[in-house]
């Protein structure tokens, strides 16, 4: 069933713009864990490792790296917002620029999604699904599955 782009309550909640506050990527989250526990435990066991190379100046290069990748992904998330109007256009901000697709509300089998597809606005692109998990004035939880990975991401409404 199409309900449409910003159908009836749903159009009623989700036509704002919304701000990304939080991103949960379990996969992501997986391999910052294992890069971690890498930097913490290089050199432990390998005594020839330990004398060709400073193991603490490996460490904290790598560990700066690590932290420089994380605060790019938390730049990244705070400087996003979506803003979907009622003509069934939604407009996307992010570090690298504005962007506009066309998005309708449909149910499937994952529920209520959001189908955003650039092709029908500029003739090329990509479409990209996402199911609404939550969706309140204060709250919107979408999921996205990107090639087999799996986002969470949390918005709130941006205060005027």
């Amino acid at each position: 069933m199409i309900l449409g782009s910003c159908a009836s309550d749903t159009k009623d909640l989700l036509c704002k713009k919304w701000k990304s506050v939080q991103l949960k990527n379990p996969q992501m989250d997986q391999e910052i864990a294992s890069m971690q526990a890498y930097i913490d435990t290089i050199g432990n066991q390998d005594v020839a490792l330990r004398q060709q190379i400073n193991i603490d100046s490996l460490k904290a290069i790598l560990q700066t790296e690590l932290n420089n990748a994380m605060s790019e992904q938390q730049i990244s998330l705070e400087n996003t917002l979506m803003d979907f109007k009622s003509n069934g256009i939604v407009y996307t901000t992010s570090i690298q620029g504005v962007d506009s697709a066309m998005y309708k509300i449909e149910k499937d089998k994952d529920g209520t999604v959001i189908i955003i597809d650039e092709a029908t606005l500029k003739g090329y692109g990509e479409t990209m699904k996402f199911e609404i998990l939550t969706l309140k004035k204060d709250t919107l939880l979408l999921k996205l599955i990107d090639y087999g990975d799996t986002s969470y991401v949390t918005m709130v409404p941006v205060k005027s």
